[in-house]
């Protein structure tokens, strides 16, 4: 007889004691009717979110408005850099199509250099309160 007792082919590998514990039931958010706790969706009315749905907590609300503003902010920042870049190259061009061709690459340039000044505005912002 060996010290180390494999598993029956029959018996699954994890024993629980589900059989002892009772099972959590709230009210769907939806319908009213008892659902487990676990259940992804409710059994009477097919609800998705049968606990009703997410309430973020003060301090998540504030994280999201601050990266909804960094946000804003790169967006602005950048597309401030490329305008004043494409404007740029429009007027120190001397030309039709040579004031588009330096509008467009001056803007690029722009945008290549905003984008980097609006995460430093972002992380720098956050030092200084």
């Amino acid at each position: 007889m060996s010290l180390l007792t494999l598993p029956s082919p029959t018996r699954p590998r994890y024993i629980s004691d589900m059989g002892s514990s009772k099972m959590e039931l709230i009210d769907c958010h939806d319908c009213g009717g008892q659902v487990s706790f676990r259940a992804a969706s409710c059994p009477h009315c097919g609800s998705p979110e049968p606990s009703g749905p997410y309430v973020f907590s003060r301090k998540e609300l504030r994280r999201h408005r601050i990266e909804y503003r960094n946000d804003i902010n790169l967006l602005v920042t950048s597309l401030g850099c490329a305008a004043a870049g494409g404007l740029y190259g429009a007027i120190a061009s001397s030309g039709g199509l040579g004031a588009i061709l330096h509008g467009l690459l001056y803007g690029l340039l722009g945008l290549l250099i905003g984008v980097p000044i609006a995460f430093a505005i972002n992380v720098t912002r956050g030092l200084l309160r």
